[in-house]
Parts: C-alpha cells; structure tokens; sequence
C-alpha cells in the first residue's frame, strides 16, 4: 500500500524484531551496537523497529529518510526525551542533550558565537603551541625506540589543548591527568546509562560501576569548584569560553546558572578528551595499514606546508588530509544513534511513526550504503573529495549530525585533528605494533581497546 495514497493512520507499522529476543538483543546491543544494528537493518530493512531500552526503538539506516527527520521535516523531530533522561546523570541538562527546543536555543545562542573565525584563530595559536609540544614527545620516543599508547596520547594532547584554550585559568597541568584518569573510570557506568538508563544502572552493584559512578562525582565536582572560582575571579575582558559564557545574557534577559555553567563545561570536556582523540588515532591506524594513502598525505603537507607549521588558513589547503580524518569518522563512527522522537503521527519511508515514538537515525550503517559510498569498506580519503561530496545524499554522511543540531563543536575538533595529524606527519611515521587494526569498543566514542601501540620513526 503507497503511503501517497492512504492517511498516515492507515499506514503499517515498521517491521519489528520479536519481543520474545528483547533480553538477547539488548546483551548484544550492549556488547556489539554497530554489529547488531548493521543485522537488524539487513533483516527487517531501513526502517524497523527494535525492542531496546523502556520503549523501544524506531530504526532508521537509510540517507533520504533521515534527512527527512534531521532537515526536510525537523520540527516533527525533537531531540529525544528519553535519551535526555539516559545522559542527564553524565552530562546534565547541557545544551548537548536538552529536548526542548526553545531551552536548546537560548544556550545555543550563547555558546555558538565562541566559535566564529575570530575566536577559532585564537584557539588555533593556543592549540598549534600545546600540540607542537606534544609532538617534541615524539622525538624521544623514536630515538629509543620505545613502544607507546596514541590513543592516550592523543587524549592528553587534545584535552590539554581544550583545558588551555577555552578554559584558561583554573586548570593546572596535573588536573589534566587527574580528569583523563577520572574519565576513563567512567566508561563502564556510561556503557550501562546508555543501555539501561539511571534507574536501572543505579541498581548495579560491580565495583565498576561503584567507582565510574564516583568518577563522575568527582569531575562534576572539580568543574563546580572552577565555576565558583571564576565567579569570584571575574575579568573586564573576557579571557576563554567560560569568562564569556559566565557574562553572556540570554535572549530572554537572563543568565546562565552555575549549574548550566557546569553541565556545559563538562559536555566540552567529555567530547573533547573522547571523540577526537580516537578519532585522530583511528586515523593514524588507518594510515599505518594504507602506506599509499599515506603517502599521498604526505605529499601533500610537504608541498602546501614546505616544513613550516600549518596557518589557521592553510589547514582549508590540505583536502587530502581533511579526507583523511573523514574516512576515519566514517568508517569508525563516534555515537552509535542520533536519536530523535516523533511529535506527532508521522510516516517515515512508508510506515507508520506514533508520536512520543524514540527514533535512532544509525550513521554506522548509513556510511556503508554503496549508493553513495563505492567499495564501502575500504578507507579511501577520496570519498570525501568535492565532487563526490556534491553527489551522494546531504545526510551520507552524519559524522558530526545534520541540521538544526549538528555537532556544535565540530569547529574545534577538526582544528584539533587537523593540527595534530600534519605537526605529526611533517616529522614522523607511525605503525601500529603487529599492524592490521585495533579492537575497538563502544561507549560514547568508538575507542581501540588496546591503546592502539605504536611505533614511531623519524622521516628524516
């Protein structure tokens, strides 16, 4: 039956996995998101629905229909209430998770104008200093030969760069080790928000979920000592982010709170020592297992570059190195869901989507369609080139979300990646110790389990 020709009451609901394996399918989905995703969509097709979590879940792992819920049609898609209740006990009511969409816009509002090219130039020369340092690390390590962890690595080197860019004062260097460690004690804990929610994992009794849960008192409580510290050391001229975000007035005249000054630091915080950090080291894997995409990185940062450190301007220059990072947020793909509710009766790709209904748009899946993506599988930084991005779908590619919602930090974590993957490669060579690539795991970002080792060597 065309959903052209029959009211949406009349449509069919979308394909369903029997609720009999909502236990099995749930342990898998905690175990392998991407992987049971990947075969429910090849069983019951791009739109279907999933007996995961309270509710359940509508699917959707087809580019057009999700442009339809992020762009065509958004305001019948809000953010979804219940992944706001899942992530409200990690990141607050932070503009990151907040449904309501007036709420979202006021804190938007204040938030977006710290990343105009003004202040991202700024960050640049903060994040280019911190990150040349941490290269100089690099040097040692060649000449001894010493086997080290990127994935770490490149946690300290972009969290020291967030911490010392949009946050200058009130953060000392050991902090900096001391948030890293609290963080990653967190990660069984979330793992179990994501799938259970609070009201269940505050159940759990393993000793892992114990300390995660008071990990994250911990940094809650470190970021609300650094705002009652700023209160009380205020500038006549704003500084960084939190100086401004502390003397910013919202649209309706009033200003931020310390507890919304403290959900928004720490969604910063999270995304910046999470997702760009595995993403960079997924790159560098891929890089290590591709010596011919490598190569032409290469060559391409030594003919723009010429040996010198890259200008905020010439980072534009390097498409190659660009594709580079996309390929890796494509095929490892930070966040397993955007997830978005229905608030109304709609249809999406021919069946029936009640309203309150939780949908979960999959870009894992989406990235690997051959529609838009010859050879799926296959790392190819030439996906990303402009003629190819001008032919596939808007919504190909959700990396950073799409529309009203996209990544509002995408700015800063591409500055970083970019500066990290040329002041690297200008003067090293990374492989991967045994080669081939890292297992992975999935909690918030897609991170290598083992710490993905390397090798470092010196081009020259």
């Amino acid at each position: 039956m065309s959903s052209e020709n029959v009211s949406v009451a009349q449509l069919e609901r979308p394909p369903a996995a029997p609720e009999s394996e909502k236990a099995s399918i749930e342990a898998e989905y905690g175990q392998d998101p991407y992987g049971l995703l990947e075969k429910m969509v090849k069983t019951y097709g791009p739109v279907c629905h999933l007996p995961i979590g309270p509710e359940g879940m509508v699917v959707v792992a087809d580019a057009e229909i999700a442009e339809k819920v992020l762009r065509l049609d958004f305001h019948n898609f809000v953010r979804s209430t219940e992944q706001e209740d899942q992530l409200s006990p990690l990141l607050g009511q932070s503009f990151v998770v907040i449904s309501d969409r007036e709420r979202w816009q006021k804190i938007h509002d204040v938030i977006l104008p710290n990343f105009t090219p003004k202040m991202l130039l700024r960050y640049y020369e903060k994040t280019l200093e911190i990150v040349r340092h941490e290269v100089e690390e690099l040097a040692e390590l060649a000449e001894s030969g010493k086997q080290f962890s990127f994935y770490e690595f490149a946690r300290r080197g972009v969290l020291g760069a967030l911490t010392n860019t949009l946050f200058i004062r009130g953060i000392q260097e050991s902090d900096v080790d001391m948030l890293l460690e609290a963080y990653k004690k967190t990660y069984p804990y979330i793992a179990k928000l994501f799938l259970f929610g609070e009201e269940v994992t505050s159940q759990f009794d393993d000793p892992e979920i114990i300390e995660g849960r008071e990990s994250l008192e911990k940094i809650n409580s470190y970021i609300a000592n650094m705002v009652q510290m700023r209160r009380q050391d205020l500038r006549d001229e704003p500084e960084d982010m939190l100086d401004v975000m502390i003397a910013a007035t919202m649209s309706d005249g009033s200003k931020m709170s310390d507890k919304q000054l403290q959900d928004d630091i720490a969604a910063l915080f999270w995304g910046g020592q999470d997702t760009t950090p595995a993403t960079v080291s997924w790159a560098f894997n891929y890089l290590s297992n591709n010596p011919d995409k490598r190569q032409l990185m290469l060559e391409e940062i030594d003919q723009v570059l010429e040996g010198r450190a890259p200008t905020f301007q010439e980072l534009e220059r390097l498409e190659y190195t660009k594709g580079v990072f996309d390929e890796a947020l494509r095929l490892r793909t930070n966040g397993v869901t955007l997830s978005r509710e229905a608030v109304k009766d709609t249809e999406l790709g021919g069946y029936l989507v009640s309203k309150g209904e939780r949908i979960g748009i999959v870009p894992y899946v989406i990235h690997r369609d051959p529609r838009d993506w010859p050879d799926p599988e296959t790392f190819d930084p030439a996906h990303h080139t402009k003629e190819r991005r001008a032919q596939r779908n808007k919504c190909a590619f959700l990396a950073f979300g799409y529309g009203e919602r996209r990544c509002i930090g995408e700015r800063v974590g591409r500055m970083e990646a970019m500066l990290m993957l040329t002041l690297i490669s200008q003067r090293f060579l990374l492989d991967r110790v045994g080669g081939g690539m890292s297992p992975k795991a999935v909690s918030m970002a897609v991170k290598p389990t083992d710490g993905l080792p390397m090798q470092v060597s010196s081009r020259r």
